[in-house]
């Protein structure tokens, strides 16, 4: 890791996850997975079966990698929040967003276009193996045993601000392996890493690159990104506990977005009009240990590990003409303040005090 200039951390990352997967390709005689109209793409529905295999056998005529935005972006940044702001319509920005990912290295988890939403599998930064003389001589035969004890996944989401502009925020999560037994029956366990902002920057100086900016002007955009002071305290209103926001709406609902991400809440939709998220909360690990077990656990034990997990709803209103309020709302969408409510919501106001 080297630092770049003004501060900002240039980060190592390689990654691999379940191995890179071509573009999700629909033929015309199927139907696309429904999706609504904040990104919906208008269709002739002209083309033909010849006209798709042509498209697949010339990469030129089927490319949505590379979208050529070049100066219509900027970085907002809140706190440690940064926030892409592309002069671009959602549906031209989300296949190109989802390649990058794919050809960054990572299989896709949960990809959810109706809400402009992309989750990435767990996978390992392979630029923190070290490159000794063993790994080099042996390392595509033996590189499976080579294991740093880190995952990381990511998590983008794709706001629509107006019809031709959209924000682009980008999360982190991490865990590392720990070993908790220590005898012959050696067992370990996956356990959280604190939010990586440095590896946020790096993908996002990535994905400017990707939407057009070259090396300087994505580092430029970085660095000058204007700070604005994040400030965020927890009331009583009634016989519930709330999150107050010194905030307008749009920058809480990109704030409460990005630290629902960061904690791992499922999101199963969002209704922005209204001011909710739709969310389940369950131990981020949870994939780790049932799919996805560590080096150790590999080679010494097995099992699968239980989940459950309730819904709810977080609430983001206005209260006042610059300050925002958090609720947690059970399922019905009724105030609650049960055990689970009062852990999320002290989960996320340690987010964003």
């Amino acid at each position: 890791m080297t630092t770049g200039c003004g501060g900002v951390m240039k980060t190592e990352a390689d990654y691999k996850s379940a191995g890179k997967v071509k573009p999700l390709e629909v033929p015309p005689d199927l139907l696309s997975p429904s999706r609504d109209d904040r990104f919906s793409v208008s269709a002739s529905g002209s083309a033909s079966r010849s006209e798709f295999d042509r498209s697949r056998s010339d990469p030129r005529r089927a490319d949505q990698s590379v979208l050529p935005v070049q100066d219509g972006m900027r970085i907002e940044r809140q706190g440690d929040q940064r926030v892409l702001v592309v002069d671009q319509p959602a549906e031209k920005l989300w296949p190109v967003v989802r390649q990058f990912w794919l050809d960054n290295g990572f299989a896709l988890a949960a990809e959810k276009p109706e809400i402009g939403f992309i989750e990435t599998e767990w996978a390992e930064n392979r630029s923190k193996i070290p490159e000794d003389l063993l790994r080099r001589t042996l390392g595509k035969v033996l590189d499976r045993l080579y294991d740093t004890g880190e995952r990381d996944k990511f998590r983008t989401r794709l706001d629509r601000v107006s019809d031709s502009r959209t924000e682009i925020v980008i999360s982190h999560r991490g865990v590392m392996e720990v070993v908790t037994s220590a005898t012959l029956n050696i067992q370990s366990t996956w356990t959280n890493r604190p939010v990586d902002r440095d590896l946020e920057a790096e993908f996002m100086r990535r994905l400017m690159l990707r939407l057009g900016a070259d090396q300087t002007r994505a580092q430029a955009l970085l660095v000058q990104s204007a700070t604005v002071a994040a400030k965020a305290q927890m009331v009583k209103a009634g016989d519930i506990s709330v999150v107050d926001m010194a905030e307008p709406f749009d920058r809480a609902w990109r704030r409460v977005g990005v630290a629902i991400d960061r904690l791992g809440f499922t999101v199963e939709d969002r209704d922005r009009n209204k001011g909710l998220f739709f969310v389940r909360y369950r131990d981020p690990t949870v994939d780790l240990q049932r799919d996805k077990p560590g080096f150790f656990a590999r080679i010494f034990s097995s099992g699968a590990a239980s989940e459950s997990a309730e819904q709810y709803r977080l609430l983001v209103t206005m209260d006042g003409q610059d300050r925002a309020r958090v609720s947690v709302l059970d399922k019905n969408g009724k105030p609650t303040a049960d055990t689970n409510a009062r852990r999320m919501l002290g989960l996320l106001f340690d987010q964003l005090k």
